[in-house]
């Protein structure tokens, strides 16, 4: 081949591959001779998918002109019009070309379409062709490289924690080596949650710690808020400001603010975070789902940007779900997860990704389809697009990511690529669009808290767990005035429970053994040890007055009210004493159980305070209270009937009302076990019912009802009603037999209310069912914490469930198996019912969860019913009073607990959490309000009177100064207080 031949060739070559005006300019330059000119019969063009840069720096449309009939050559030129816009490009060919790329000008075709008009003429012969430019914006799209952190998902959690230390190092070490490439090419690693952080911190040498500082200074390495991705509609309030804490302690530690919060896989997300978020400094929540398993309508949300307002009307942060995670790197990314998955030889993971063709599997594909389809949407008027770079799940990082993003942005002027972290994505949002963004309101109610209920024994404990531990905190409060609190030993059980609350469960392919089991049996550890810890955080707190086998009882109120229940001393404490009699020396009335307890009700104690009773040996004190009769149990206030054939509840009568729908199939406290996939009406109920009576008054009076039941080797049923209290206890046993096929257990209340409404507590606010949900929230099964409420306007029900925290309304809705991607199944809105369901279990999921669950599971339920309207208040209080009972312990001799505060004012305001800093020089006080309107409330300090009240605000910096004691609290809201006292 000839030289003359090599340089046309590659003139041929340059002309496909090299933007239109550097072809001209070069080939105004080219001396070569050229031959007699040739115009082609006609043209053809296709408009390209990308911005190419143009020669005089600027960004053009290109248009591929193909030449039909014969090849181009000689000299020409293209008159170029489009938009009002015009340009002459010189075109020189000695060989024949038979395509050429050309430029239009600067700014043409981006915000709206136009007809653009090429006229290739070469001396007195004319050709002219016209093509539609689509209106293509000049996109900037943020890319956020992480690996989703998905504990036990696809190793076992020692080895998952293995793989994201790793990619914290090898993430900043390649954040070093790319400081010097262009803007937008510079790696940056997000390790997605803190955890990573958090672990790898624990056990690090002053210089380890040091070298994650500056990285985190020099913008090597981002840090977000989430500790870990978990289910935050499972999350209890106080829940949700320890679960931040670990952000509050890496701002403190690295002097850098950290203002997003980052939820990956989950769909869905609680209202709650939004108010917790803001008070800790928190602006933005950028949420990448899963996409497809299980997310129901949660898509509905994706690429809809929107201020999000709390409850109180007073927060808001900007949520973004950018779709889902992964979405253009599953072909490079499946290449390797295998590798990854189930390869418990840490040695034999994979620590990077590093080829030779980092363009490979790029973002071409996923950004053509994508950019078009919002393009030609309503709902995403903006030019930055956010989209996940992860591989895949507990995978390495890819080392081809900047110097693909570098050959990108050269090749490219839009979409410009930039390596980002998620709150340079949403400040960008927040600059750009701010302003122009909806503000809604309303629970993202959560879709993966399903998952709960494969689990039931441990969800049960983590929900006992929490509350326990929040009454750790005022206990010691209560009982250690100005001790310094053990910081340390909370912060771990907290911890503990987050990993609980975390949204992985055990491995990917449930059959696989032992691997499932391993990691499933440390997932269950976090439970136990979270239980053990709270229950010695407990016992510290009460060993200040504690005395082993004392005959005086001291019964302690964590609650901000004064309150009276019943007390139950175990068999080893009483069974030397038959009475018991209270501090003024009168003799009680007291029960002993056929369980050996002896019973006994404490009245009128105390907001945090006591008050001691004395065992006795006396006779009991002849009272008719709570009696049980055959099948009805009575106490002069309820009046309860079990029907005889199903073990139901069919009457409940209050007031002079019945709270049992008669109409119903299934009337209050009814098993249903209903197979995955079938139909509500399939679901099959208890058979050979038997009723006995357990307790019989003077205090409390007890029916047990014994059947067979499908899915279990027995079911039993205890009704409870206690004297003088107007609300049914009811606990349920089911001795569940392991089971593979999907199944379910729901338990049926059937309220008749006349035209219902139903709230349910969530964290930090009273969601009404429906109307306070988004619209891509979930309805098929709804989570909740203390209490939900069937009201209508005369009457209705508070009903609390300590053990299953997921509901479903006006029937089984939740029956819903597989990934039901777009299934018709998934509900759009519910209409108005009295009738819930509890989904106490279930194994309906294919990934991730436990395949069955076996043995002996208690489920526990409280009826109040009422005829008066809802009353936020009183709903709250009746809810917190279960979930966090009296406390009852032998003590020493002397003067009960001297309450520190009491508060005046409204009902609905009640002090969340009492919390001592580990100076024992500071107290945490924290209000939260039911009420509709603000309220103003006035703190009494009793027994401590504080130097100084602080509010804390916006990411807990002192932000007013309280000389008074009363406070205003927001409607629906939260506020809390920084007490200080002399050491």
């Amino acid at each position: 081949m000839t030289i003359q031949k090599n340089t046309t060739f590659i003139l041929c070559l340059l002309t496909l591959l090299l933007p239109a005006d550097f072809l001209s300019a070069q080939n105004r330059s080219k001396t070569a001779p050229v031959t007699e000119n040739s115009l082609p019969a006609f043209m053809d063009g296709k408009v390209q998918r990308f911005y190419r840069h143009r020669a005089d720096g600027k960004a053009g449309r290109e248009v591929m002109l193909y030449f039909k009939g014969s090849k181009f050559s000689g000299k020409g030129i293209i008159e170029v019009a489009c938009a009002g816009k015009k340009e002459r490009i010189s075109l020189q060919s000695s060989s024949g070309i038979d395509s050429f790329a050309v430029l239009l000008p600067p700014n043409v075709g981006v915000t709206a379409g136009c007809e653009a008009t090429f006229v290739l003429s070469s001396g007195t012969k004319k050709i002219r062709y016209s093509i539609s430019i689509p209106a293509l914006r000049q996109w900037t799209v943020f890319i956020y490289p992480h690996s989703h952190v998905d504990i036990g998902y696809t190793n076992t959690q020692a080895n998952v924690e293995v793989i994201h230390k790793r990619n914290l190092i090898n993430g900043i070490e390649l954040a070093k080596k790319t400081a010097g490439y262009p803007k937008g090419a510079r790696y940056t690693w997000n390790p997605e949650v803190l955890w990573p952080v958090e672990r790898y911190l624990r056990t690090a040498a002053p210089h380890q710690k040091q070298y994650i500082i500056d990285a985190v200074k020099k913008g090597y390495l981002n840090l977000d808020a989430s500790y870990v991705n978990t289910n935050t509609s499972a999350a209890a309030d106080e829940e949700l400001f320890e679960f931040l804490a670990h952000s509050r302690e890496l701002k403190k530690l690295t002097g850098t603010k950290i203002e997003t919060f980052v939820q990956v896989d989950v769909p869905g997300m609680a209202w709650g975070m939004v108010p917790v978020a803001a008070a800790n400094g928190i602006k933005y929540i950028f949420a990448m789902n899963n996409g497809s398993d299980r997310v129901g309508h949660s898509t509905q949300l994706s690429f809809k940007p929107f201020w999000w307002k709390s409850e109180d009307g007073q927060s808001k942060v900007l949520f973004l779900q950018p779709g889902s995670y992964t979405p253009g790197a599953h072909a490079k990314g499946f290449e390797y997860w295998p590798k990854m998955a189930g390869q418990t030889d840490t040695s034999k993971l994979l620590q990077i990704v590093k080829t030779d063709h980092p363009r490979q599997h790029f973002v071409d594909r996923y950004l053509a389809e994508k950019l078009p389809e919002l393009e030609k949407s309503d709902y995403y008027p903006y030019n930055i697009f956010a989209m996940s770079w992860a591989m895949a799940d507990n995978t390495p990082i890819d080392a081809d990511l900047p110097d693909a993003v570098k050959s990108w942005n050269e090749d490219y002027a839009f979409p410009h690529l930039v390596i980002s972290g998620a709150t340079e994505i949403m400040r960008t949002f927040e600059q750009k669009y701010g302003d122009q963004l909806p503000v809604l309101t309303g629970d993202f109610t959560e879709y993966w808290t399903d998952g709960l209920g494969t689990a039931a024994k441990q969800t049960s404990m983590n929900r006992t767990s929490k509350e326990r531990l929040i009454q750790d905190q005022t206990l010691w409060t209560m009982l250690r005035p100005g001790e310094p609190a053990p910081r340390a030993r909370i912060k771990e059980a907290w911890r503990n429970v987050s990993m609980g609350t975390e949204h992985t469960w055990c491995y990917m392919d449930p059959s696989k053994q032992p691997i499932t089991n391993d990691i499933l049996q440390v997932k269950f550890g976090y439970f136990q040890q979270a239980q053990d810890q709270s229950k010695a955080l407990m016992n510290a707190a009460l060993a200040a007055v504690a005395k082993k086998k004392s005959p005086l009882i001291g019964v302690f109120n964590t609650l901000s009210w004064e309150r009276s229940g019943l007390v139950q001393i175990s068999k080893e404490q009483s069974d030397l004493y038959n009475s018991v009699q209270d501090d003024k020396g009168t003799d009680l009335v007291s029960q002993r159980l056929s369980t050996g307890e002896l019973v006994f009700s404490a009245g009128d104690i105390p907001a945090f305070g006591s008050r001691n009773y004395a065992l006795k040996n006396k006779k009991e004190v002849p009272v008719t209270g709570a009696l049980a009769k055959d099948n009805v149990l009575d106490n002069g206030i309820l009046k309860v009937v079990i029907d005889r054939q199903t073990g139901d509840i069919s009457g409940l009568l209050y007031g002079g009302n019945e709270f049992v729908d008669a109409k119903a199939p299934g009337k209050l406290n009814s098993y249903r076990y209903l197979r995955g996939g079938d139909s509500p009406e399939k679901a099959t109920g208890p058979s050979n019912v038997k009723i006995t009576i357990k307790e019989n008054g003077p205090l409390l009076a007890t029916v047990l009802v014994r059947s067979d039941a499908e899915g279990c080797n027995e079911l039993t049923r205890e009704i409870t009603i206690m004297a003088g209290n107007p609300f049914i206890e009811i606990k349920n046993i089911v001795d569940k037999q392991a089971i593979t096929r999907k199944e379910g257990i729901h338990f049926g209340f059937a309220f008749n209310i006349s035209k219902p409404v139903i709230r349910a507590d969530i964290a930090w606010g009273v969601m009404e069912v429906d109307s306070n949900q988004l619209s891509g929230a979930n309805r098929n099964w709804i989570t909740f914490q203390r209490w939900l409420d069937v009201s209508g306007a005369a009457n209705g029900v508070t009903w609390c469930s300590l053990d299953a925290p997921v509901f479903e309304v006006g029937t089984m809705t939740a029956n819903i198996i597989g990934g039901a991607t777009n299934s018709p199944k998934w509900i759009a809105k519910i209409d108005p019912a009295a009738t819930i369901y509890s989904w106490a279990l279930n194994n309906h999921w294919h990934t991730n969860y436990p395949l069955s669950q076996e043995g002996k599971i208690t489920f526990r339920y409280r009826v109040l019913p009422h005829n008066t309207a809802f009353d936020a208040g009183l709903a709250n209080r009746f809810g917190l009073e279960q979930a966090q009972p009296l406390i009852a312990t032998p003590v020493k001799s002397g003067e009960p607990c001297r309450p520190l505060l009491s508060i005046d004012g409204s009902r609905k305001v009640v002090v969340s959490i009492l919390e001592t800093n580990e100076s024992g020089n500071k107290v945490l006080v924290r209000l939260r309000s039911v009420s509709d309107k603000n309220e103003t409330v006035k703190l009494n300090w009793l027994t401590r009177k504080p130097l100084s009240v602080t509010i804390s605000g916006q990411g807990n910096d002192p932000r007013e100064k309280k000389t008074g004691q009363e406070i205003k609290v927001p409607a629906m809201g939260f506020i809390t207080l920084d007490a200080g006292f002399s050491r």
